[in-house]
């Protein structure tokens, strides 16, 4: 026989159902309490049996039918021996499960005592279900306060989510679509996913079509998908791999009226969900919406106060506390550090040629140019107005020299389009390089590339420079 609980969330007196899930001692108790008001409760059969549930029944026609979570999968994390109850007072109700278990159903209480009784039974499962629905309630909101890091962002950010997510869910893939990704991990473009999957055979990408997220952003819900296979909304990668898949909640993340994400939790079983498990999902929905607007916020404005606005580099207060650090890293550690200074030429007059509009289009397209030559190790700034500043950890003079010209060269060869699509000419750069051999102090540092960078500047431009005593002249 099917599973009982299943049968009764399908039929059409449902919602005369209370159904809630408890653990083995919660049941335990409860059996205890029932079986004081003078009640039988019958054992649950094994799990191979054809009849698969344990059954309360009073003389007043309450009925209460439990059996084994396994057979009915809950969303969350199950602990062994955990159960599914159901109890209702509804006679058409409880006789149509009686039907199926093969019991008849008892008349209705003979007396005021038994009446009692049934009254005394009914207020015990109602407080039992209240009970276990606050307890999972309160489970989520701690696991979701104790995720509550607002310096998070990047891989730390999305590791964190998926763990806390595994831990009370257990999905076989748990997904995460944002938006805007950039704003929480700073280079990743529109489309990016965070994946991470039980098994590596269930990391297929779940598409889903933009009518699915404008639905889920108008309904501002959790929203349950039962069969994925015939979910034309969500598509999976391989129609043999996503069979694999069985049904999915989808979550989407909101800041106010802004869809920031969705997240995916996709299982390889068919869950059957109750009203209380999806209202406790729907309180992790908007916590971790909540955090997630706030990190968003956090990180916009610390990148305020260390990136510059027009070229997305460092500014010049941040580079001077980073250079500062990695000098420090640099000399305790007894390793290389190299620096360069870069400086448009006569930027000035191509601000007149051409306007400042394209003056701003050239710094932006230049400082992209110049991030893209270097490592992800390496620190880039806007030091000030057309001049640049790069920090090369564990990198000496003579091969920042190699990446300087390297720059030079890039730089010379880009060509500059007007908004109307004109070509509007070239630029070429001048660069100053040293390294921490022998300097005292990071200013030192920026002193030294300085004199190379303006030797360049009274020697024909368009030149890298290495350091030397004789920059002066």
């Amino acid at each position: 026989m099917d599973s009982i609980f299943q049968r009764i969330s399908g039929s059409p007196n449902a919602d005369q159902w209370h159904r809630y899930r408890c653990s083995a001692e919660r049941f335990r108790r409860l059996t205890e309490a029932v079986q004081a008001l003078g009640l039988t409760v019958n054992s649950l059969d094994s799990a191979d049996s054809a009849v698969p549930s344990a059954r309360i029944l009073d003389a007043s026609g309450v009925l209460c039918v439990a059996e084994s979570s396994a057979r009915c999968p809950s969303p969350f994390r199950q602990s062994p021996g955990e159960y599914s109850l159901a109890f209702t007072s509804d006679r058409g109700a409880a006789s149509e499960v009686s039907r199926w278990l093969g019991e008849r159903l008892e008349q209705a209480p003979a007396n005021e005592s038994e009446a009692q009784r049934s009254s005394r039974l009914l207020t015990l499962l109602q407080d039992h279900e209240r009970q276990a629905w606050l307890e999972l309630e309160c489970v989520v909101l701690r696991s979701a306060q104790a995720f509550n890091q607002l310096d998070l962002e990047g891989e730390p950010l999305f590791s964190s989510l998926s763990r806390l997510v595994e831990e009370l869910l257990e999905p076989e893939l748990f997904e995460v679509e944002m938006t805007n990704p950039s704003e929480f991990w700073p280079g990743r473009e529109s489309g990016w996913t965070w994946q991470h999957a039980s098994q590596l055979e269930y990391a297929i990408p779940a598409i889903l079509t933009p009518r699915l997220q404008r639905l889920l952003h108008r309904r501002e819900r959790v929203l349950y998908v039962e069969d994925l296979a015939a979910a034309p909304d969500v598509q999976l990668a391989g129609s043999s791999r996503g069979s694999l898949f069985r049904s999915a909640f989808l979550l989407p993340m909101l800041g106010g009226a802004q869809l920031l994400g969705i997240i995916k939790l996709l299982y390889a079983r068919t869950l059957c969900p109750l009203a209380g498990e999806v209202e406790a999902l729907e309180v992790l929905r908007r916590e971790l919406s909540l955090y997630l607007d706030r990190t968003r916020t956090l990180v916009r404005m610390q990148r305020m106060a260390m990136v510059d606005g027009l070229t997305n580099l460092f500014n010049h207060r941040f580079f001077r506390d980073q250079l500062r650090t990695e000098f420090q890293r640099a000399v305790r550690y007894q390793k290389s550090m190299a620096l360069i200074m870069i400086d448009i030429d006569d930027f000035k007059g191509y601000n007149d040629t051409y306007g400042h509009l394209a003056g701003d289009r050239v710094l932006a397209e230049t400082a992209c140019t110049i991030r893209g030559s270097v490592r992800d190790i390496d620190f880039v700034a806007r030091y000030g107005g057309e001049e640049f500043a790069l920090i090369l950890p564990e990198v000496d003079a003579q091969s920042g020299l190699i990446v300087a010209e390297k720059i030079r060269k890039t730089v010379e060869a880009q060509r500059f389009i007007s908004e109307d699509g004109e070509m509007i000419g070239s630029i070429t750069v001048s660069c100053g390089v040293t390294d921490n051999r022998d300097a005292a102090s990071p200013d030192v540092l920026i002193e030294r590339a300085d004199r190379a960078l303006y030797w360049v500047k009274r020697h024909g431009r368009n030149l890298v420079r290495l350091a030397s005593e004789s920059d002066h002249e």
